[in-house]
């Protein structure tokens, strides 16, 4: 077993931001009544309870990224985020010719949401099933398009870290941003705020709104690198803003973990700068722009903290002591 790599301090790099924690008012009721299907569904007993834990972990989150949504967009949020877990983690310990079969039998979903999965089939292809009826009652034509499109890019790019994997492949920072936006799928994500607050098509694509998204999603993307390092590093994934900086720029953990810091600050000035550069499309679909930004500002928030107070990155006892010292002590390297 190799030794392992030193300790780093956890930063607070949301001290300035001004969007704080909020909780969905419905969120109790919205995490019971995304999960309504489960016992009546062709699921085993063995993958309902993987669901189970799954909508668990992306209700929770849902909850907090999604604070002011109405209640029936809350509920499509839960399934969402839910089964993104549920993805990442089945798709995860797979060579990229194997989830290349998961994602076809996904991407099948789209084209007869009407047809119960097969028991044969991968649990998370009846999940996705189920999150896109919800999701249909919510969107229009166009945007169901788009969320089909940003989903394809989403599984796509789940294969290509799969194949980066199987070659250790290390890529790095500019090359790596780019496809972690899509393994990261903050842009389905995002795609259910948009339906909630009735956006026109001419105001999702433009150019304002749009880098808006990307600092977010960036955002969000560095503080989770930043959070899941050591998980990472034990199992030797590359796939991590922090390893490329480590392993590219030859820096030391702390540096490394600063030096993502200062990206994260930079993009953070960009997206408050960018607020100021929306156009006025009229008050009735201002106001509705105003409250799309602030769920933007309210998931950065509600990533950090949900990843802070789940077990996902922090056994419970590793967080009593990294609240106390500020310091993450590295988890030894598992060989294999």
């Amino acid at each position: 077993m190799s030794p392992p790599p030193p300790s780093f301090r956890l930063p607070d790099i949301l001290k300035d931001w001004p969007w704080p924690r909020l909780q969905h008012p419905d969120s109790e009721e919205a995490a019971i009544a995304s999960l309504s299907w489960v016992d009546n569904s062709v699921l085993d007993l063995m993958d309902r309870e993987k669901v189970r834990r799954g909508y668990g972990l992306g209700s929770t989150l849902a909850t907090l990224a999604y604070p002011t949504l109405d209640k029936k967009s809350l509920i499509v949020a839960c399934h969402l985020l839910s089964i993104l877990f549920l993805i990442d983690d089945f798709t995860d310990p797979k060579k990229a010719s194997d989830a290349q079969s998961v994602v076809n039998t996904i991407m099948e979903v789209f084209n007869c949401p009407s047809k119960v999965r097969s028991k044969d089939d991968p649990f998370v292809a009846e999940i996705t099933r189920q999150f896109w009826i919800k999701a249909l009652e919510i969107s229009p034509v166009w945007q169901q398009t788009l969320f089909v499109a940003h989903f394809r890019e989403y599984l796509n790019a789940v294969v290509i870290e799969a194949s980066d994997r199987e070659i250790d492949r290390l890529r790095d920072f500019d090359d790596y941003i780019h496809m972690r936006r899509s393994t990261g799928a903050l842009r389905p994500a995002f795609w259910v705020i948009e339906c909630a607050e009735g956006l026109p098509e001419h105001v999702v694509k433009h150019e304002s709104i749009v880098t808006l998204a990307t600092c977010a999603a960036d955002l969000i993307i560095f503080g989770n690198d930043i959070l899941s390092y050591n998980r990472e590093q034990a199992i030797g994934s590359l796939h991590n803003t922090v390893s490329i900086a480590v392993q590219k720029q030859g820096l030391g953990i702390q540096e490394a973990v600063d030096w993502t810091v200062v990206r994260h600050e930079d993009v953070a000035r960009k997206f408050q700068a960018t607020i100021s550069e929306v156009p006025s499309w009229g008050p009735s679909i201002d106001s509705h722009v105003a409250a799309y930004i602030d769920v933007l500002g309210y998931w950065v928030r509600a990533n950090w903290e949900w990843s802070l107070g789940s077990s996902r990155y922090f056994e419970k006892e590793e967080w009593i002591v990294i609240e106390k010292t500020g310091i993450v002590e590295p988890l030894p390297r598992v060989e294999g």
